[in-house]
C-alpha cells in the first residue's frame, strides 16, 4: 500500500528532492510517498496562491518510477488544494507523460496543463480530462 504524507521539515524535503532529483523549493509544500517497508517512492511540491494551486514537481527516485504512485501524489496536493478553497490548479512541472497528466485530471488542450477544481472531488468518478 502507498502512503502519502506531508512533509513537514525543510531538511526532509530538501534531501527527497535530492533523492527524486526535483528542484528544491523551500517556499513550497510537500508530499512524500512511501512503500509498505518505508521507502520514499516519490514526492510532490506545490503552492497556492490567488491564481490557483500550482504542481511544481512530482516525481519518484530514480528506477522507482511508478505511475500509481505519481497519480496519488498528484491528486493528494489537488485534493490539499481544493480543500484550501483553490478553484483551478496548474501543473507546471515536466516529467510527466501526457496520459499521466490526464489519469490526474489535467487537461493538456493549454499551454500550462490545468484543472478546474470545482466539484472535481464531489464525483471524482465522473471527472474526465480532456
Amino acid at each position: 500500500m502507498i502512503q502519502v504524507q506531508p512533509i513537514e521539515n525543510k531538511d526532509e524535503q530538501k534531501a527527497l528532492c535530492a533523492l527524486c532529483r526535483a528542484d528544491f523549493l523551500p517556499d513550497a509544500l510537500a508530499y512524500r510517498a512511501l512503500d509498505d517497508a518505508g521507502n520514499v517512492t516519490g514526492i510532490c511540491q506545490f503552492f497556492l496562491d490567488d491564481k490557483g494551486g500550482h504542481i511544481t514537481h512530482i516525481a519518484a527516485p530514480q528506477g522507482k518510477d511508478d505511475a500509481d504512485t505519481l497519480f496519488l501524489l498528484g491528486r493528494s496536493a489537488l485534493n490539499f488544494m481544493d480543500l484550501c478553497g483553490a478553484k483551478t490548479a496548474f501543473f507546471e512541472g515536466d516529467g510527466l507523460s501526457r496520459e499521466l497528466l490526464l489519469r490526474i485530471g489535467f487537461t493538456t488542450k493549454t499551454e500550462i496543463p490545468s484543472v478546474s477544481l470545482e466539484g472535481f472531488f464531489t464525483h471524482p468518478c465522473q471527472h474526465h480530462a480532456h
